[in-house]
């Protein structure tokens, strides 16, 4: 027969001494008051994923780029034309170039009235589908007297630069962010060594939703770069917002956010599929999340609807916590993701170029 009572009894005993050892741990700093839930998807580990970088890891991240061979080889002009920017005569050169053995596209754009190194102004464009210079370009060029300064816009790798109906398709498997800054500056350079006329001393960069993440870290990367402009772009894969869209992703739905689908298939497939390291897949976000590098950051603007339903207005407020009074963080009410549906943004935008004009 059992004793319920004894067997009660041994069994409070256990509780007891457990409680007791937990209290001791507690007491020693051993174990954390909080207990961590576990978040298994897909068969990735998202506590492991999402865990804060480390100083390592951003070391590694600086080491990665330092490495890279970002020149731009066998520089050729594959066409040019006469065009108006600001009413102001312009000659529009398209390049060709190679970056690591790929071929890519570009176009620099030198206002005829230019007789002295002037600044330059890298535009990275926003969305998936390349980049068309009369709707992307020619528009807002206009709106912020960009006349002023050589124009340097590239194509990324895997997508074209379009013309008047004719398309210059650049070679490579789509890479954003972390690829698209390689070849900005591949082509920022080639335009250097071309043009004598662009200053290096004076750069600005200037980006639209995935072309502003890329902004600030081409920034990151290149100390010659005196100014970052960005609209709507990400800043943080590891805050909660990206941690939501990326753990939709691994479960097979992809967020409209421009440069996602690409990365997911770059990164987030071959993790799932054991394709590739939990450390690698971290240094991968890492790269693409320039609020960790922010000491680097350049003065800029930031603009950013409130909001905003394809990148949530978190990520603009990460990068005005780290980056406080250097780089101003403007946020404007209602979804509108375009600076001409952002009141005020382009003339906030034209007093700040001033402070790279002569």
């Amino acid at each position: 027969m059992v004793c319920r009572f004894c067997e009660n009894e041994r069994r409070y005993q256990w509780w007891s001494g457990l409680l007791v050892l937990a209290v001791w741990l507690m007491a020693c700093g051993e174990v954390s008051t909080e207990l961590e839930t576990e978040r298994i998807v897909a068969g990735v580990d998202l506590n492991q994923l999402f865990a804060p970088p480390t100083a390592l890891e951003r070391q590694q991240v600086l080491d990665d780029w330092t490495a890279r061979d970002v020149a731009a080889y066998d520089v050729q002009l594959v066409a040019q034309a006469r065009i108006q920017l600001d009413s102001m005569p312009a000659t529009l050169h398209l390049l060709h170039h190679t970056v690591a053995g790929q071929r890519h596209v570009g176009a620099v754009i030198l206002p005829d009235s230019l007789q002295v190194p002037v600044p330059v102004l890298v535009w990275l464009h926003g969305g998936d589908e390349g980049v068309r210079l009369e709707t992307d370009v020619w528009p807002l060029a206009d709106s912020l007297n960009l006349s002023r300064f050589v124009l340097v816009v590239p194509a990324f790798r895997g997508e074209a630069l379009a013309y008047q109906g004719l398309t210059f398709p650049a070679e490579g498997i789509r890479n954003p962010w972390d690829g698209d800054v390689d070849d900005a500056l591949a082509l920022l350079y080639a335009a250097w060594a071309r043009f004598p006329i662009a200053d290096t001393g004076r750069v600005v960069v200037l980006g639209i939703d995935r072309g502003a993440t890329s902004a600030l870290i081409m920034a990151i990367r290149e100390e010659r770069i005196r100014m970052a402009i960005g609209v709507a772009g990400l800043t943080d894969f590891f805050e909660d917002f990206m941690q939501q869209v990326i753990e939709e992703a691994l479960q097979g739905t992809i967020r409209p956010i421009p440069g996602l689908s690409a990365f997911v298939e770059r990164v987030l497939v071959p993790l799932r599929d054991g394709q590739l390291s939990m450390e690698a897949a971290r240094l991968a976000l890492l790269r693409r999340s320039p609020v960790y590098f922010a000491e680097r950051l350049p003065a800029g603007q930031w603009h950013h609807g409130r909001n905003d339903p394809v990148v949530a207005v978190a990520q603009a407020m990460r990068l005005d916590l780290v980056r406080p009074n250097r780089m101003q963080v403007y946020l404007y009410d209602g979804e509108g993701r375009d600076l001409r549906a952002m009141p005020g943004s382009l003339e906030r935008i034209r007093r700040l170029l001033q402070d790279v004009m002569p």
